[in-house]
C-alpha cells in the first residue's frame, strides 16, 4: 500500500470509493489550499481523505478540517485509515498545523473508535447546515 497525494489519473477509482462510501462523486480539480491523500493498492484507490487548511480567526491558529475519510469496504481493518492519519500528522508537524477537526455521522461507530484511538476527543456540539444552492 502507498499513501500519496491525489492525482487526476486516479479519478475513476476514487469516484468508485466515494460513491460506495458517501453516494457522491468528485468533480473538477481540488482547491489549491486543500490536501487530498489517497491510499493505493495495485492502482486502486482504497482510502481517501481531504484536509482543508483554515485559520481560526479568534485564536489566530492554522488548522486542518478533515473531510471525506473513507476506506474501501474490502480493505477495512487493515490499518489503511491509520496509515493515512499518520501521514496527516507528519504533514501537520511539517506545516506547523495547530490542530485537526472533523465531524462524523453518529452511525459510524467503527470510525469513532479509530478517531479516539488516534487521540481525537469528542466535542460537545451540534453541527448545523443550511443549503444555499
Amino acid at each position: 500500500m502507498e499513501i500519496i497525494y491525489y492525482d487526476n489519473q486516479y479519478l475513476e477509482s476514487l469516484n468508485e470509493l466515494l460513491y460506495e462510501s458517501f453516494k457522491v462523486t468528485k468533480t473538477g480539480n481540488k482547491a489549491s489550499s486543500d490536501i487530498e491523500l489517497i491510499a493505493v493498492i495495485d492502482n486502486k484507490v482504497v482510502g481517501y481523505l481531504v484536509l482543508n487548511k483554515l485559520v481560526d480567526p479568534v485564536k489566530n491558529l492554522t488548522y486542518f478540517y478533515v473531510n471525506y475519510v473513507c476506506t474501501h469496504p474490502e480493505f477495512r481493518n487493515q490499518h489503511i485509515a491509520t496509515s493515512m492519519f499518520e501521514k496527516v500528522f507528519s504533514i501537520c508537524r511539517k506545516e506547523q498545523i495547530s490542530y485537526l477537526e472533523l465531524t462524523s455521522n453518529p452511525s459510524r461507530v467503527a470510525a469513532h473508535h479509530l478517531y479516539q484511538k488516534l487521540g481525537f476527543q469528542v466535542r460537545e456540539t451540534t453541527v448545523f447546515r443550511k443549503e444555499i444552492l
